[in-house]
C-alpha cells in the first residue's frame, strides 16, 4: 500500500458509520460535508488499493468498512462461512464469481481469503499480439451447455491482501495454488464461468453483484449498515431497492470525487501510473492506434500489455491487483488518444469487457454508424457487423418502405387484415387469431382461448406462424400480470399441425381470455402476454373477470345471451414507423412485461435494462437476429417517446430503458427537477445511525448489556442458529438517531486485578 500523505477521512468502527440513510436517497440528498468526506474517503481507498477501484469495491469499502490505517477489512467481523467458495475441480467450469465478492479459496484444509476486485473476458480466440476477431468485440452473452447452464471464459482479479498483508504461509499457499492451476501464472482466477440462466451474463458487474448479495451473500448484507437503515430489513423487495439506490449514489460519488477519473465501472486515481514504464504504455498505444487500409482492426489490450511489460522488465505489473491498475493506465492513455481525432485513423473503444478492452482502428472512409459517435462509448460494432445488425447503407427514415414488402410492418387495423385459416376445427362464431404484425424477423398475433384450448392445454397457431418456427422443441413464456400464482416458468411444448400442445394454463384463465403472442421467425421461444384490466368485468352476477377477453366467447361459456353488437368508433391509427427494424406497436405489451420480469430492480419497484440485453433475455438462448434486436430497441425508444418508459443515456453505455409502476413514475425530466424517491424514503430511517460494532479503547471490554444486545440483533437478522459471540476487542452500539447520546457500551477491564 502506498504511503498516505493525509489523515484518513474515515476510520471504520472507530467513527460512526459513513453508510448513512441519505446514501439510499441519492448523492444530492447528502449534506455537503458528508458528501465531501465520502469523496475523500473513496479517493483514499482508491489510492490504497493500488490506484484503481471498482464500483463494487467502493460500495464494499463504505458498507463493510475498509480501514485505511490497516489497509484491509476487519476480518474478525466478516464470517468466511458466507464467502464465495472457490474449490479445485476437475471440470474447468465453475460458478461465476461476481466482482466485489469476498472469496474463500480452498485447498484441502487450507483457506485463503481474498476479494474479487475486477473481471474481464478471456476469449480463447485472442492472439498474443492482441488481434481478436471482430465477432468477439461486443459479444458477452456466452454459450449454452448441454446441462442447461451458460458459460463464458473469464479472468477474475483477486486481491489476497484485502484482509491484511499475506503471511509467509499464505504466500506459499498462493504459490501452490498457481502451480496447481487453480490460479493462473499471474495469480488470477481464469476459468470457464457458469451462469444458471442466459440473462445473467448480460448483467453488468454491479447488477450481478447486487443479485449475489441478495441471495448467496444475504447474511453478510443483513448484518451490515444497509439493513439497519430500513424499517423492515427482511423485506427482500425493499432491500433490493435500497441496495440498487446505494450503488447508484456511490457511482455518482466516484464520478464527482476530485482526483479520480472513471473508466467503465472503475475509478482511477489521476496521479496513478501503476509503475508502468512510459515505453510500455507507448508501445501498447502505438500498436493499437495503427490501422491498415480496408477492414477495421480490432485489438485487445490485455495481451499487448502483458507482452509490453515482459519486454520492458516489470512483468509483475500484470500480476494480482496490479493488473487492474496497469490496464486502467493503458486504456486511459488510449482514451486520450481516441479523443484527439486525426484524419489518418479513427480510434474508438468497442468493448470494455473482453480481454481488458477491445479497441477499433480504421482508416477513412468510415461507415455511417461510426460517424459522429462518441469514441469512448462501446458500441460492439464488431459483433454487430458480424451478425448483420449494422447494414452497410445508412437507413433513410424519410423514405417509407413499399407497402407490398413482406418484411415491413402492415399498418392496417386488425379488422382489415384477413386472418390466415387455422388447420383445426372451429365453430362459425369463433374468433380466429389475428396477425397484428408480420415481417422477416418477428410475427405478432392475438388470439382468444376457447374452452377446449384451456382443457387440452393448447395454443392456437396461424399457418404463417407455424411455418416460421424452427424445427425442434418450442418454449412458451407466459406473462400473466396480476396473478399471484403465476410461476413465470418457461414451458416446453410440442408442435403439431394445428397448434402447440402441452401448455399448463394458469388456474385463473377463463374462456375468451385474450393474449398477444410474439414469435421470432426461425426461433423457438414464444411469448404470450395477457392484459390486466383497469376495472374487472362482471356478467349477470358472474365475475370478476380481471383480464381482457372476448366477451362473446365468455358469455357463450356462461350460457348467457350475447348482447346486440354496438357500432365501434374507428381506432385512430398512429403514424407508420419506417426505417431499418422499425418500432412495432404490438410489441409494446411484451416490452413492458419483459422489463418487469428480466429488468434490474430499482427504486419504487422500477425495472431497467438496456435494449440489446432485453432482446437477448426475451428471445434467447442463442443469438438474436440483428433485425429483431433493433426492433426491440426501436420499440423501447418509441415507448420512451410516448412517456410509457423512461430513457436514460449514460456516457459510454447503450441507452437504459426504465419501467415504472403507474403510480411511481417520475413526472419531471431528468436533471430539471430532483426526483424524490418518496416510497423508499418512507421506509428509510432518517438521520439514523445503524446498529454496528465498534472498536474498544485499550483496557476496556464490552458490557454485559452490549453483549446481550448484540446477541438479540444477530438472532433477529440471521435466525436462532446465528453465532452470537461478540468478537474480542469490539463492543456493540444499538441503532439510534444521529445526535442522541448513547450510554457507554463498555466498562473497565479489571480482569487480573487484585
Amino acid at each position: 500500500m502506498p504511503p498516505r500523505t493525509d489523515s484518513p477521512a474515515w476510520a471504520p468502527f472507530d467513527d460512526e458509520p459513513l453508510f448513512v440513510s441519505e446514501l439510499l436517497l441519492g448523492a444530492d440528498q447528502l449534506e455537503a460535508a458528508v458528501a465531501d468526506r465520502m469523496g475523500r474517503y473513496l479517493r483514499q481507498v482508491t489510492v490504497a488499493r493500488g490506484g484503481v477501484l471498482h464500483l463494487a469495491g467502493a460500495w464494499n469499502a463504505l458498507h463493510f468498512g475498509f480501514d485505511l490505517a490497516l489497509g484491509a477489512y476487519h476480518s474478525t467481523l466478516l464470517d468466511p462461512e458466507h464467502f464465495h467458495a472457490v474449490l479445485p475441480a476437475a471440470d474447468p467450469g465453475r460458478v461465476a464469481v461476481p466482482v466485489g465478492a469476498f472469496l474463500r479459496i480452498e485447498r484441502g484444509t487450507r483457506w485463503l481469503w481474498a476479494e474479487a476486485v475486477g473481471k474481464f473476458g478471456a476469449s480463447q480466440d485472442c492472439d498474443d499480439d492482441g488481434w481478436i476477431p471482430a465477432s468477439s468485440s461486443g459479444d458477452c452473452a456466452g454459450s449454452p451447455r448441454a446441462d442447461g447452464l451458460w458459460e463464458r471464459e473469464e479472468t477474475v482479479i483477486v486481491d489476497t491482501g484485502a484482509f491484511g498483508p499475506p503471511s509467509a504461509i499464505e504466500v506459499k499457499e498462493t504459490a501452490r495454488l498457481r502451480r496447481s492451476g487453480l490460479l493462473d501464472a499471474r495469480g488470477h482466477l481464469t476459468s470457464t464461468a457458469l451462469y444458471a440462466t442466459p440473462d445473467l451474463p448480460l448483467l453488468d458487474d454491479a447488477a450481478f453483484y447486487q443479485r449475489y448479495l441478495l441471495t448467496e451473500a444475504r447474511p453478510l448484507l443483513a448484518t451490515g449498515p444497509l439493513a439497519g437503515l430500513l424499517d423492515d430489513p427482511h423485506d427482500t423487495d425493499l432491500l433490493a431497492q435500497a441496495l440498487a439506490a446505494s450503488f447508484d449514489t456511490v457511482g455518482d460519488l466516484l464520478r464527482r470525487a476530485p482526483g479520480l477519473r472513471t473508466w467503465g465501472p472503475y475509478a482511477v486515481a489521476e496521479t496513478n501510473t501503476a509503475g508502468l514504464p512510459e515505453s510500455a504504455v507507448g508501445e501498447v498505444v502505438h500498436r493499437v492506434h495503427r490501422a491498415r487500409t480496408g477492414p477495421p482492426r480490432y485489438t485487445a489490450t490485455w495481451p499487448l500489455l502483458c507482452a509490453a511489460c515482459e519486454a520492458a522488465g516489470p512483468g509483475d505489473l500484470t500480476e494480482g491487483p496490479k493488473a487492474l491498475a496497469s490496464l486502467a493506465v493503458v486504456n486511459l492513455a488510449l482514451a486520450d488518444r481516441a479523443t484527439e481525432p486525426t484524419a489518418q485513423v479513427d480510434l474508438r473503444i468497442d468493448d470494455m469487457w473482453q480481454q481488458g478492452g477491445i479497441w477499433r482502428a480504421q482508416q477513412p472512409p468510415l461507415p455511417w454508424y461510426v460517424q459522429g459517435a462518441d469514441p469512448l462509448a462501446p458500441l460492439g460494432i464488431g459483433h454487430g457487423e458480424h451478425t448483420g445488425s449494422l447494414s452497410a447503407a445508412s437507413p433513410s427514415p424519410q423514405v417509407p418502405p413499399p407497402q407490398e414488402a413482406p418484411a415491413e410492418e402492415s399498418f392496417a387495423s386488425p379488422q382489415d387484415i384477413a386472418p390466415p385459416p387455422l388447420p383445426e376445427e372451429s365453430g362459425p362464431d369463433e374468433p380466429m387469431p389475428v396477425i397484428e404484425h408480420l415481417d422477416d424477423s418477428i410475427t405478432v398475433y392475438t388470439c382468444c382461448l376457447q374452452p377446449r384450448h384451456i382443457d387440452h392445454g393448447t395454443l392456437p397457431l396461424p399457418t404463417s406462424v407455424h411455418e416460421g418456427l424452427a424445427d425442434g422443441p418450442v418454449v412458451l413464456e407466459l406473462h400473466h400480470d396480476g396473478d399471484p400464482d403465476d410461476s413465470h416458468g418457461a414451458q416446453k411444448l410440442v408442435l403439431t399441425q394445428a397448434a402447440l400442445t402441452g401448455v399448463s394454463w394458469p388456474w385463473s384463465f377463463y374462456p375468451g381470455i385474450r393474449m398477444t403472442v410474439t414469435v421470432p421467425r426461425g426461433g423457438r421461444r414464444l411469448h404470450a402476454v395477457t392484459t390486466l384490466l383497469d376495472e374487472p368485468l362482471h356478467f349477470d352476477g358472474n365475475g370478476p373477470f380481471l383480464w381482457d377477453c372476448d366477451s362473446d366467447v365468455l358469455r357463450r361459456h356462461l350460457g348467457l345471451t350475447a348482447p346486440e353488437p354496438k357500432p365501434q368508433p374507428p381506432t385512430p391509427r398512429r403514424t407508420a414507423h419506417t426505417g431499418y427494424a422499425p418500432a412495432v406497436d404490438s410489441l409494446c405489451s411484451l416490452i413492458v412485461a419483459g422489463l418487469r420480469r428480466h429488468g434490474v430492480p430499482g427504486m419504487f419497484e422500477a425495472r431497467s435494462m438496456q435494449g440489446h440485453r432485453l432482446s437477448a433475455a426475451l428471445f434467447g438462448p442463442g443469438p438474436v437476429s440483428p433485425r429483431l434486436m433493433w426492433t426491440v430497441i426501436h420499440t423501447c425508444e418509441d415507448l420512451a417517446a410516448r412517456g410509457l418508459l423512461e430513457r436514460e443515456s449514460l456516457a459510454g453505455e447503450p441507452d437504459l430503458f426504465i419501467w415504472w409502476p403507474d403510480d411511481k413514475a417520475p413526472t419531471a425530466p431528468k436533471g430539471q427537477v430532483i426526483f424524490e424517491p418518496q416510497e423508499l424514503r418512507n421506509h428509510v430511517k432518517a438521520h439514523y445511525v445503524p446498529p454496528d460494532r465498534r472498536k474498544l479503547p485499550p483496557g476496556q471490554q464490552a458490557s454485559d448489556h452490549a453483549r446481550a444486545a448484540y446477541a438479540r440483533w444477530r438472532i433477529d437478522m440471521l435466525g436462532p442458529e446465528a453465532d452470537t459471540t461478540l468478537p474480542h476487542g469490539y463492543t456493540f452500539v444499538r441503532g439510534h438517531r444521529r445526535g442522541d447520546e448513547q450510554p457507554p457500551a463498555w466498562h473497565d477491564d479489571l480482569t487480573g486485578c487484585s
